[in-house]
Parts: C-alpha cells; structure tokens; sequence
C-alpha cells in the first residue's frame, strides 16, 4: 500500500468520524429543537423529511458527474455540510429549521455518495476490505458526541456552542481531504456525464439499502425522544438511547468486517435483520428506560451491516466506469427510507402512539429478510 493510499484511508476515515459527530449531535439536539420551535411530532417529522427530500435529487445530480469531480467532491460537501450545521441553532422558528435541514440534509446525501465511491476506489486499488471497517468509525464518532452532547446540554451549554464544535469538525476534514483529494487522477471519461440504469439485483439491493436507511432514521430521530420526553428521562438517559444505539451500529460493523469473507453479504443482511427486529420488539414494549438503552444497542448492532454489505455488493458487482453513477443511484434510493421514515413514523407516533411507531419498525426489519432472499449470488 503507498504512502498515497494510507493517506487517503486516514483522510477516508477522519471524514466519516467528521459526519458521525454532526449526527450523533444532531440526534441528542432535537428534543431541544423540537420544544424551541414547538412543533409536534408529526410536524417535526416533516422537518426531519426536508432534509431527506433535499437530498435526493442533489445525489442524483452529484452521483452523474461524480467520477468527474472525485478530487474536490468530498471536500465541498463536507463545507455546504459544515454552513447548514453551523445555522442550524441560528435561524430562528420553523422556516429557519427546515431551510437548515435542507442544506444538511443535501450535503449529507453527496458526502455519502462521495465517501462510498472512495471507499470502492481505494478497496480496489489496494485489495483492503474497508466498507465495514470505515462505515463502524461513524457510529463510534455518532457515540462518543451523543454522550458528550447529553452531557452538554445537562451541563447548560447552548446549542449554538454544540453546534459550533460540530461545524468546526466538518471545516477541519475538509481541509485535510483537500489534500488527500490531489492523489485522486480520475479516468478518462467521454463527454457527457455516465447515466446509470438499476435493473434486476441493483433494485432489489436499493431496496435493501432503503429499508435499512428507513430503521435507522426511526431509532436516530425517535430514541432520545422517546426516552426524554414519552418515558420521562433525563436528557443525559436521553443522550445514553442514542449512544447505545450508535455504539450498537459501531459494533454491528465491526463483526461484520471480521465475519464478512465467511458469509455471504446476503446472509450477513439475514441474521443482522433478525436482531434488529428483536430490538424494535422489545422497544415497542416500552420497559423502563433501563432496558430501552439495551434493546436500543440490539437495535444498532442489527441495522449496522445492511447499507455497508449493500454497497460493497453493489461496487463489487459493478466494477466499470458506471460504478460510481451506480453507487450514486443506491444511494439516493437509500435516502427514499431518510425521507419517509419521519414523515411516516411521526404520523404515525401522533396517531396510535410509540408502540406502533416501533412495531412498523420491527416490521421493515422483517421486510429486509424477505428481500434479501431474493438477492442471487454474485
């Protein structure tokens, strides 16, 4: 491996880890946004759905001229991504919350894009397995700011100090993957950007994908909130939800990456879809806060190794010139499950209550079982 490549895995990593503390603060914030703007569940669903909604059609441009952009591509997301969080405690009322998701939310989805098609360039490149092992560093950077934000916010420091560091963490990795991105020499490319076209395996593999992004969203937007403000907690238990659940994500990745060249990536997605409805379930219970952190952690460790095992077989399966267009389209369909999943599930939360929000929950996770045995090997 060249010194070109370590760099590039480092700065790789450093911009996931980059991500994962805007998300792990941003899960922990939103009872606070939510009681500042006094908006209801289901109207904070359709907040949260911005974000998701600005992000699809940003990837599926972004995703076509990819290959063309490669060396700075990562780099601009991550500062639009550093403007929208650095607002975001700012803008004042409903309209500034959703302008800043948006911009967040468009940002988020082309740094994903981005990040996954470095990934797939330096693992064939190198012959490294990464997918798994760079995907864990954002729910481990998602935990340790989600711990640190309950605590944050326990302790009286304001959201536009939180946010700040947030901010700052996202301008710090540009920086550095500026620097990384100049390695990168993209291939020759014809004139106009690659077009491509999900037929056969690639959808059912987007679906996947969807349906993962569909029960993380629920546990990421839904934990602290369901522990602070439906069972009485306090923001630092609050803080403890969340953090279990991305420690789970964090864990769920990790043996995935020491497992994945014994199992088949569909049959991985089989048994972490298992436990991650076994997770919901015991949510949708409503025990004492207590075991809600723990089925929280079974809920992470169970939904961590979908979208890594998705995207990997999607680049291994399409190696060619249209890989990264291919990874792009996944990738925004993935973002269909960001996008509906609060817009539905707080609907239905105001309706018939957290137990049935969990319980659809539990049934999207069966959902992934179903699909996945109708991937063909590869």
């Amino acid at each position: 491996m060249t010194a070109s490549s370590r760099f590039q895995i480092t700065s790789l990593s450093l911009a996931y880890a980059a991500a994962g503390v805007f998300w792990g603060a941003f899960g922990v914030a939103l009872p606070a946004l939510q009681q500042t703007t006094g908006l209801s569940d289901a109207g904070l669903g359709l907040a949260l759905g911005a974000m998701a909604l600005t992000a699809f059609p940003v990837m599926r441009t972004f995703g076509r001229w990819l290959d063309r952009i490669e060396p700075w591509a990562i780099t601009g997301a991550m500062l639009v991504f550093a403007v929208g969080a650095g607002l975001t405690p700012i803008l004042p009322g409903v309209a500034g919350l959703v302008f800043c998701f948006a911009i967040a939310g468009g940002a988020s989805g082309a740094l994903d894009i981005a990040l996954n098609n470095r990934t797939a360039r330096i693992e064939r490149e190198t012959g490294a397995r990464l997918f798994n092992s760079v995907h864990a560093i954002f729910p481990a950077a998602m935990l340790a700011t989600s711990v640190a934000t309950g605590w944050a916010r326990d302790s009286g420091i304001s959201l536009v100090a939180i946010f700040g560091v947030v901010s700052a963490a996202l301008i710090s990795g540009a920086l550095i993957e500026r620097r990384a991105g100049r390695h990168i020499i993209p291939a020759a490319r014809s004139s106009q950007p690659e077009k491509a076209r999900l037929t056969g395996v690639f959808i059912l593999l987007a679906i996947i994908a969807a349906a993962g992004a569909f029960q993380e969203a629920a546990a990421n937007a839904w934990a602290a909130i369901f522990v602070e403000i439906v069972q009485a907690g306090s923001p630092f238990q609050a803080g403890l939800a969340a953090g279990a659940f991305t420690l789970g994500l964090t864990m769920g990745r990790l043996g995935a990456h020491v497992v994945e060249h014994r199992l088949r990536a569909m049959a991985l997605v089989h048994l972490a879809a298992f436990v991650a409805a076994s997770g919901f379930g015991i949510v949708a219970l409503d025990l004492p806060v207590t075991l809600s952190v723990v089925a929280f952690f079974l809920v992470g460790v169970g939904i961590g190794p979908i979208e890594p095992a998705v995207f990997r077989a999607v680049a291994t399966r399409d190696d060619g010139q249209s890989r990264g267009p291919a990874l792009a389209s996944v990738t925004a369909i993935a973002y269909l499950g960001y996008l509906t999943s609060p817009v539905i599930l707080g609907a239905i939360g105001d309706a018939f209550g957290f137990g049935a929000l969990w319980g659809l929950s539990l049934a999207v996770a069966l959902g992934v079982i179903i699909v996945a045995s109708r991937v063909p090997r590869s």
